[in-house]
């Protein structure tokens, strides 16, 4: 799920569009960003409570602009699930991404790094001690002009993005499912040249 607007829209809130997520036992990673960074938790409309991990992170080339990462484990699902984050500036520019992760159980780990342009946008390692769900964040540097793209490797496939030109915060999400405990990371690579926060989380099986 991906949901955005751009920057002078006015609204209180973003939320996702509606979908049917399992009743129980599914993890929620829900990773915001934001034009103007606050440590807002995001909510849904299932009564789940969000946790937040590290901490929001803002990008060197736009110190007041960054991401957030948080997580449900065990989420209750319903039909018409919506997760919803808050605009504390109601005209900020937002892309709130969500990713059900079904069967999901703990949140292994978390790894947060920002690469500048012109090194290889390769992501911290995860670790994980048996198979797991490995979901990737690219949220890139570049400025307004130009569609963008971005591509992972290492059998990554990307399930949602925004990579249109403009005032907007430009984010691509990727999913790679993998069989044994390893420790497992992504390079992404972009059009224009540009710098990118890149998470990177594994949540194995309850």
């Amino acid at each position: 799920m991906l949901s955005f607007n751009r920057d002078g829209v006015s609204s209180p809130s973003l939320s996702t569009s509606p979908i049917s997520t399992r009743a129980s036992g599914s993890t929620l990673l829900v990773c915001v960003g934001r034009g103007l960074l606050a440590a807002s938790v995001p909510t849904d409309n299932a009564g789940n409570a969000f946790v937040q991990f590290d901490v929001p992170h803002t990008y060197t080339l736009w110190p007041s602009s960054g991401t957030g990462l948080y997580a449900c484990a065990q989420a209750l699902g319903r039909d018409g699930h919506v997760v919803t984050a808050e605009k504390p500036k109601v005209t900020d520019e937002t892309t709130l991404t969500a990713v059900e992760v079904i069967n999901g159980g703990l949140v292994r780990d978390v790894q947060w790094r920002e690469v500048l342009s012109g090194q290889p946008l390769t992501s911290a390692s995860v670790t994980t001690s048996g198979p797991a769900l490995l979901v990737a964040w690219w949220w890139g540097d570049a400025g307004v002009d130009l569609d963008k793209t971005a591509v992972p490797d290492s059998g990554f496939t990307v399930i949602d993005s925004v990579l249109a030109a403009g005032a907007l915060v430009q984010c691509a999400v990727a999913v790679r499912q993998v069989d044994a405990a390893g420790t497992y990371n992504v390079t992404w690579t972009s059009t224009p040249q540009q710098g990118a926060q890149l998470w990177l989380a594994a949540v194995q099986a309850a």
